[in-house]
């Protein structure tokens, strides 16, 4: 073989060479571009116990794994790896941690040969403050409608930083199905579900798909209920100089789905949501259901008298502050009630209807009753509280940022030292 012909086929192979590799190279760049995995749902996080933090999204993804990796003030970093969820999400948990202000974590994938993808930036978590430590928190409820007016209202939520968010119930209209919660929970809640810890009971919609299982399974909460009542139903949690109580007030005979009956409300949860009360050394006591027994709407009081019937000398007798009920479309505050009658600020108990958090509204019947100090039914609104030692503020806010309604309640001065000033909130 001549000289010219051995260049002519070395030539020739390293263009086959050169065309193979190119094939492999957009062949795999194609292939990652359909593999890389996309977020669908989430991050959220969860606080299931008071050290505890969970974070749960949902991806689309081929041959890849999950994992979240956390850090702290300290500069200390922790991976945890996820487990696939039975929705087929992913949850990864971080157990043992300290109340001490700004965590970030970011959500990870990886690749069947171990490359590392970060599917978020680092992002803000903050755990339950201690006693003493300043808090903000937001309340709302009947909000799951998917729509423009819902996700506008969870931006102004999001825009005030709260600490964490209480949820009364109708998370996802109309019916609670698992098909539904992505457009009706987590796309008009995606920033907010980042940052605040999203704590929810169930509502009569939610309830009607399996009994409410599609809710139980989205979160992971706190597993502190009544003996021999399902995790999630009904319990407790502490932030700050607070103690919040979850009830489901979802009544066999009253709701489709419902699996509690009055008597093993009278009889199980009543005992437990005593002693709950009872033993704690929170300077603020809050509880949060769906079905009001002191309302002047569409749905009317009776309608909830089987929830004031068990519960109501217990929130009197233990000293509960504020109730925060949904089920009517619109904004509620009574006076302080005991007994029936109205009192003093600060000598029974407030309920606040703040069903205004999506769905469309429900007008007040007029006259209202005597104990509504303040209605609100013509827009959206939620529910911000800040509580600082004895101090507590609370504002209806509507989704432009105009306060609508504004209390403020005092308790005497407690014995303890100053509070620490409240951490600020990322922008």
């Amino acid at each position: 073989m001549t000289p010219p012909d051995r260049s002519r086929k070395r030539n020739h192979f390293i263009f086959i060479v050169a065309l193979v590799l190119a094939a492999i190279i957009v062949a795999g760049a194609i292939f990652d571009r359909k593999t890389r995995p996309v977020l669908i749902s989430g991050p959220m996080v969860q606080i299931p116990e008071p050290d505890k933090l969970a974070v749960i999204w949902n991806t689309k993804a081929f041959f890849h794994h999950g994992a979240v990796r956390l850090a702290g003030p300290d500069g200390f970093k922790i991976v945890s790896p996820a487990r696939i969820r039975e929705d087929g999400g992913y949850e990864a948990t971080f157990k043992g941690l300290a109340p001490i202000g700004k965590y970030t974590y970011t959500v990870l994938s990886y690749a069947f040969l171990g490359r590392e993808i970060e599917l978020t930036e680092p992002l803000p978590v903050y755990m339950p403050a201690p006693r003493g430590r300043p808090m903000r928190f937001a309340a709302l409820g009947d909000s799951g409608m998917g729509n423009h007016a819902q996700a506008a209202l969870a931006e102004q939520i999001t825009r005030s930083h709260p600490d964490v968010v209480i949820h009364v119930g109708d998370l996802v209209y109309p019916s609670g199905a698992r098909e539904d919660y992505l457009i009706h929970f987590f796309q008009p809640n995606e920033a907010l579900i980042r940052f605040a810890p999203f704590m929810p009971v169930l509502g009569n919609h939610d309830a009607f798909t399996e009994n409410g299982k599609p809710l139980l399974d989205t979160f992971d909460l706190p597993r502190n209920g009544p003996p021999g009542i399902e995790p999630g139903r009904c319990y407790w949690f502490d932030f700050g100089d607070a103690r919040f109580v979850a009830l489901d007030s979802n009544r066999v005979g009253n709701v489709k789905g419902a699996v509690l009956t009055k008597k093993r409300m009278k009889t199980v949860i009543a005992p437990w949501v005593r002693d709950v009360l009872t033993n704690c050394d929170a300077r603020w006591k809050f509880v949060y259901f769906h079905h009001p027994f002191y309302t002047g709407s569409t749905h009317p009081a009776k309608g909830g008298a089987y929830m004031k019937e068990a519960y109501v000398d217990i929130f009197e007798n233990c000293g509960v502050d504020i109730v925060f009920v949904g089920h009517n479309h619109l904004y509620e505050r009574t006076a302080p009630i005991r007994g029936d009658r109205i009192v003093e600020d600060g000598s029974g108990v407030v309920y606040i209807t703040t069903g205004a958090g999506g769905a469309p509204r429900y007008p007040e019947d007029l006259p209202p009753p005597d104990y509504i100090r303040v209605y609100y039914d013509q827009e959206l609104s939620f529910t911000q509280v800040d509580l600082t030692g004895n101090r507590l503020e609370l504002m209806q806010i509507n989704p432009q940022g105009n306060i609508l309604d504004h209390y403020v309640l005092e308790k005497p001065p407690a014995a303890a030292s100053q509070p620490a000033p409240r951490d600020s909130k990322p922008e």
